[in-house]
């Protein structure tokens, strides 16, 4: 990756993943869930805190107050998410409570997506011109590098 992405491209690129995960949870060895489970939920957790602390709040100064409750909506969102990730790392693979609850997460999951592509993605475009495009892609960048850092500290 080039050190001057689209914070968009970047974005897309991690939306992207995140949905090829939750498909391969769906057909993983019981076994093998918990851990790609794991996984999966620390890039979540990791690019929400990216993308609140770079791209919703380079946003925010911009938007009206009715905006400003669509915004409020993606960091409840984020949180839903994540909580649901916690409920399934709890939860036995490959029992049907838990096949239904990825299900949800799934449907939650690009349900935001394609509610950041549509509203989000304009908005940074109308904002942002290419350069300034390019430097909240950097920002999202440095701000993922540092958060992985953090989680990889709590970790060990």
């Amino acid at each position: 990756m080039d050190a001057f992405d689209d914070i968009r491209d970047l974005l897309r690129r991690d939306h992207e993943l995140a949905l090829s995960e939750l498909d391969a949870l769906r057909e993983c060895d019981p076994a093998d869930c918990r851990t790609r489970l794991q996984k999966l939920r620390r890039a979540w957790v990791i690019h929400a805190l990216a993308e609140e602390t770079v791209v919703y709040r380079a946003l925010e100064g911009a938007e009206a107050s009715a905006s400003s409750a669509r915004a409020d909506e993606r960091f409840v969102e984020h949180d839903l998410i994540d909580g649901l990730f916690q409920k399934l790392d709890r939860g036995r693979a490959g029992t049907s409570e838990w096949t239904a609850q990825l299900h949800v997460v799934r449907d939650l999951v690009a349900r935001h997506i394609d509610t950041e592509h549509d509203e989000t993605f304009a908005k940074l475009a109308q904002r942002f011109d290419s350069e300034g495009l390019c430097t909240l892609g950097h920002q999202f960048k440095l701000a993922r590098e540092k958060l992985t850092m953090l989680e990889e500290a709590k970790a060990a």
